[in-house]
């Protein structure tokens, strides 16, 4: 049983390994799913709906709301699911289902509730084909490149941001906007769907990993849910999540005006946003790498610190000399979310409740990604610029960095002993694996351990 960790590991450096397809699969899979296909399609479908239906671009923007909104609703709840059930059958339901809601898009009537009511079915659906549940398939196949892995994944958004906007202006021009709702439908139809069935398997029974799982005595090995909620360091996390959301999400909705009331024109606005984009990228990649060889803790320090300094220079930029690194760096420090919560999610909780925390996580990104851009939009209604409310949540974003430093060891390392329930701890003390007081300190209620 020793042996089996290492073999594990060794494993994963091999080109051919095969989780390292399944992880493309993934990848491809957050392509054609909500993430991209929605997200980035939506703001294009303004102009069409409006001039077919007669509705004002608040009604429109109305249903982009609503499917946010459910997909922070119901992603605690699909998470769980995920921790319970197969996950590449449950996507493969969801991704069907969501394409399934893209094409009822196309058979819109000038009645508004049924562009709502599409609006939020698609939000669920969504919910199940976004980085969740992909995620929670990778975390199964690796331990040591597990954050080479995710940023493969979680890349599939980024590289649909490249992608999406012009399929959907040609077949805007070409054919449309009922057709092209067709064809955005066919994505996680015929692509999103069947691989996803074919190919986003877990670990079969008697692989190295399952082997290594069971020499920890489960096959889910971690926390429950309740446990990490009263952890300290589930709410740093999702600290550094809401910094990063406010500062992130409030500039980004509000980028184009911000810059054009500075004086840059709008092929500069463009150039500094796509920046922001190919930044963003290149970080997810980047991160991904590194939090395979460096502590989780000092990159989220980094990152929130890029994401925060690159957003305040962003804030103050007067000229595209200075917009353009600013959102380089803010790119490079605003992805981390997508890579490093998971990963830290793995390796402080396990397998058990990962996609249930990474649902709860997630809810409270995108809950404050929809209030900052309303708070930034009332108080530049009220003062005329956006910089002093940018300063304020840059600043929290800042602070939120250091907060990062009280992150404490993973208790699901990739190397050496997992700390786990099933496991008697004695002789890992007697042998120094463990020091006296070390799983106590991560919970907030000091006077007990994990074990209650």
């Amino acid at each position: 049983m020793a042996k089996t960790q290492p073999v594990a590991r060794s494993a994963e450096n091999q080109f051919a390994y095969p989780g390292w397809r399944v992880a493309v699969v993934c990848h491809i899979g957050v392509l054609t799913g909500f993430a991209t296909v929605f997200i980035y399609s939506f703001s294009f479908m303004v102009k069409p709906l409006g001039q077919a239906f007669g509705w004002d671009r608040e009604q429109i923007a109305r249903a982009f709301s609503l499917a946010a909104i459910s997909v922070a609703i119901f992603s605690p709840f699909i998470g769980k699911l995920f921790d319970r059930f197969d996950p590449r059958k449950l996507i493969t339901g969801f991704m069907a289902a969501f394409g399934l809601g893209m094409g009822a898009l196309a058979f819109l009537t000038p009645h508004l509730w049924q562009l709502y009511a599409n609006a939020v079915f698609i939000g669920v659906a969504g919910t199940g084909t976004y980085q969740l549940g992909y995620a929670r398939v990778i975390a199964a196949w690796f331990e040591r490149r597990l954050g080479a892995a995710l940023s493969i994944v979680v890349a599939g958004s980024g590289v649909g941001s490249f992608v999406v906007p012009p399929l959907v202006a040609h077949l805007l021009a070409t054919h449309g906007w009922r057709a092209t709702y067709l064809g955005l439908a066919a994505l996680p139809l015929l692509i999103g769907t069947p691989l996803t069935l074919l190919f986003a398997r877990t670990p079969k029974v008697g692989s190295v990993h399952e082997s290594n799982q069971a020499m920890r005595g489960d096959a889910a090995q971690g926390l429950p849910w309740q446990r990490a909620l009263r952890s300290l360091t589930f709410w740093l996390l999702a600290l550094g999540v809401v910094a990063l959301s406010l500062s992130e999400n409030g500039a980004l909705a509000h980028l184009a005006p911000m810059l054009g009331d500075h004086g840059l024109s709008a092929g500069q606005i463009a150039i500094t946003a796509s920046l922001l984009g190919i930044s963003s990228v290149i970080g997810r990649f980047v991160l991904g790498w590194l939090l395979d060889f460096v502590k989780g803790s000092h990159i989220a320090v980094g990152s929130l610190l890029a994401a925060g300094v690159g957003m305040l220079l962003l804030a103050h930029a007067r000229t595209f000399g200075a917009a353009a690194p600013a959102a380089f760096v803010a790119g490079l420090g605003g992805g981390c979310e997508l890579d490093l919560i998971p990963y830290m999610l793995r390796r402080y909780f396990g397998l058990r409740s990962f996609s249930t925390l990474y649902g709860m996580v997630y809810s409270t990104f995108a809950v404050a990604g929809a209030i900052a851009p309303l708070v930034l939009g009332h108080v530049y209604d009220r003062t005329g610029s956006y910089t002093g409310i940018l300063n304020v949540f840059c600043t929290v974003t800042l602070v939120a960095s250091v907060a990062m430093l009280g992150l404490p060891a993973y208790r699901y390392a990739a190397d050496g002993p997992v700390i786990a329930d099933s496991v008697d701890e004695e002789p890992l003390r007697a042998t120094g694996s463990i020091r006296e007081g070390e799983k106590e300190w991560h919970t907030l209620d000091w006077k007990k351990d994990y074990r209650e």
